[in-house]
């Protein structure tokens, strides 16, 4: 036989709590909008660098959302020769 448990009390409000935020990470913000470079910059070639690099030299491209990479994904032709993968 289960045992009957008494659901939690409903949440009247949805709990938030204040974003931590470094002075490095605001002050690189501020130098990305002040380059006029929002999309496709010079911070987005170097992300793509080191993500390639860090992938060990495969190419490497970033989005700015999901569902366009699965909208690329969609719209990339299927491979002929799969690569081959590491057991």
């Amino acid at each position: 036989m289960s045992a009957v448990t008494t659901p939690a009390a409903p949440v009247s409000f949805l709990p938030l709590t204040r974003p931590t935020i470094d002075e490095e990470t605001i002050a690189g913000v501020a130098d990305v909008l002040r380059s006029g470079w929002i999309t496709s910059g010079p911070k987005v070639r170097e992300l793509e660098a080191k993500l390639s690099e860090y992938c060990g030299g495969r190419p490497v491209r970033v989005f700015n959302s999901g569902t366009c990479t699965m909208e690329i994904a969609l719209l990339t032709p299927p491979r002929s020769d799969p690569p081959e993968r590491s057991p």
